[in-house]
């Protein structure tokens, strides 16, 4: 549950002409249309592909325009029908048949005839699932589906000239799965999954064009995205009134975090998905009473989220091959300090276990304790006698290493007490360096430095969403070969055969334990430091409504809308009623 403190600001809208003054206002209130919802990047905007996204906010906005045959509830994260009105399984859990929706229209734009969108047909889930199954460096979205569905794998080693386990009949889609698996319905919730026109890729530059309640507007650009209402959405709320209710959607990207936070308290963003840690004093300190006030001015949700945030070696670098000088630098990292020191608490739990975030309430019966038993905390004296069993007492002879962090101020503080850390108990260098977020991505897939410092968002509800990051046989063979997911090149057949064995099962209880089993291999082996599990504090303006948060940071717009203020007539009506009652 979110634990929301009240904090409220009420954006003065501005009245139209065409009534008397009070009929507007009174209009105006009973409206719950109309409206740009706002909200900050991290880093600067590029479309790509649905198969080709690799960071969690393209996925927000991505969110908002493509849809899939299902799709995730924001508020309970179960998974419900989108595209597809409904759906079956078979009996031995290896066929889903999906009966597709005859009222969806993809977006109005110049792709296609009279640049009017056309309706969704089975053919565009066919050619949709082809892309995920297209060989290209650039395909993060087939690691998620690899050896899932039948005859993809044919199809993607140019075998064959179709997936064979796709058929259609009518408007039902049938997908054939090679193994059943209690994760496959997840997966088609996700934005690798979303359907989309072929016109959309054949038009020359792409845009994404989609079904969703809002459109891409093509004046976006790198630094601001803006978004606007789909006009022919096909859902309505629940007394009849058409989805959505805002006019338009914008993401903009600004350098330093501050500027947002001071747009934020004037009223010019809507919602702020993280808190930057140089604020935390400001925002629980210095604006308490904003919090407390009665109407309150904002409001600040925090929730653990689904999200890890560690370091990540390069196995090909050569000191770092070495399992001991691994283990002795996840030892050397005082991770409390760090969360207490640097992160000011906006943490969940700090990484005592592994990878997989420590959420019961998501992952079950999941062996949280056996995981941390064979994981990392700080103890100096151990990471000193690694190190000199390695070869390299108090250092001696230690090369200096290359760390690369996203570009920003609190990056970089934490870059810096994690190389004071290093240097201070192992009496090793570290160089930092901060990069901006795109190219940090092309980095790490390159393994252009020695170690980098990642946050990985769950896809899914599932530990595979994490542990794929260390699926050793989705390595290329080729260093000249960009690793996108598991871009530390870490690669062990027992972790492999474990996870393969959570991943082909329709046994949850039988998949959570093989997964737990591959995740003791792989922090026995210790490819990664874990530091810490998210716990973001989310700034809101209290007129905002109906935006369910989650720890996925899964948004879904197109029920949110503005309270409108009321007028000062409406105000004393309400107040003259209050004491008649009274």
């Amino acid at each position: 549950m979110n634990r929301i403190l009240s904090l409220a600001f009420v954006l003065v809208m501005l009245s139209c002409g065409g009534s008397s003054e009070e009929d507007n206002n009174q209009n105006q209130e009973n409206s719950i249309y109309g409206g740009v919802f706002t909200m900050p990047v991290g880093s600067y905007f590029k479309c790509v592909r649905p198969i080709e996204i690799q960071k969690l906010e393209t996925a927000q906005v991505y969110d908002q325009i493509l849809e899939g045959l299902v799709k995730y509830n924001p508020q309970t994260l179960e998974v419900e029908p989108a595209l597809a009105s409904d759906w079956k399984v078979s009996e031995d859990g290896r066929s889903y048949t999906f009966t597709l929706r005859d009222d969806v229209y993809f977006h109005d734009n110049p792709c296609f005839e009279n640049g009017k969108g056309r309706k969704v047909e089975a053919t565009d889930v066919i050619y949709s699932f082809e892309n995920i199954y297209t060989k290209e460096p650039t395909n993060k979205a087939y690691y998620n589906f690899k050896n899932t569905i039948v005859g993809g794998e044919e199809f993607y080693s140019g075998d064959a000239d179709n997936i064979s386990g796709i058929t259609t009949s009518g408007n039902e889609i049938t997908i054939q799965i090679v193994e059943a698996s209690s994760v496959f319905i997840q997966k088609l919730a996700t934005v690798f999954a979303a359907i989309t026109p072929k016109e959309s890729f054949e038009s020359g530059e792409y845009i994404p064009v989609g079904t969703g309640p809002f459109a891409y507007d093509k004046s976006s650009n790198s630094e601001l995205v803006k978004l606007y209402r789909n006009p022919n959405f096909y859902l309505s709320d629940k007394d009849g009134n058409q989805l959505p209710y805002l006019d338009s959607v914008q993401y903009k990207y600004y350098e330093h975090s501050e500027d947002q936070m001071d747009l934020f308290w004037e009223g010019g963003l809507s919602y702020i998905p993280n808190v930057p840690i140089t604020s935390i004093s400001e925002v629980l300190e210095e604006r308490i009473e904003d919090f407390e006030s009665d109407p309150p001015k904002y409001m600040l949700i925090s929730e653990p989220q689904l999200s890890t945030t560690y370091l990540e070696f390069n196995m090909n670098t050569p000191v770092l091959k070495k399992k001991k000088v691994r283990q002795a630098l996840n030892m050397a990292i005082n991770r409390k300090k760090l969360v207490e020191k640097i992160m000011k608490n906006q943490a969940y739990e700090i990484g005592k276990f592994g990878i997989t975030p420590p959420l019961p309430k998501i992952f079950g019966e999941y062996d949280f304790e056996g995981i941390e038993d064979v994981s990392y905390v700080y103890n100096p004296e151990k990471a000193k006698q690694l190190l000199a069993e390695a070869g390299y007492p108090k250092g001696k002879g230690f090369p200096s290493l290359s760390m690369q962090f996203r570009l920003g101020n609190d990056h970089y503080l934490i870059a810096s007490e994690i190389q004071n850390q290093l240097r201070s108990v192992l009496n090793i260098n570290i160089q930092i360096e901060g990069v901006e977020f795109n190219q940090l991505i092309e980095n790490q897939a390159m393994g252009s430095a020695d170690i980098f410092r990642s946050t990985w968002f769950g896809d899914y509800p599932n530990p595979e969403t994490f542990l794929v990051n260390a699926y050793g046989k989705i390595v290329p063979s080729s260093m000249s070969e960009p690793s996108y997911m598991n871009s530390s090149r870490y690669i062990n057949p027992a972790f492999d055969e474990a996870f393969e064995r959570g991943s082909r099962t329709a046994d949850k209880d039988e998949s959570l334990k093989a997964f737990a089993e591959a995740e003791k291999i792989l922090m026995e082996d210790a490819p990664f430091i874990i530091l810490w599990y998210g716990e973001d504090l989310m700034l809101l303006q209290s007129d905002v409504r109906n935006l369910e948060t989650n720890g996925m940071r899964y948004l879904d717009l197109r029920s949110v809308y503005f309270k409108k203020r009321k007028s000062n007539a409406t105000e004393k009506k309400e107040k003259e009623r209050e004491a008649q009652e009274s």
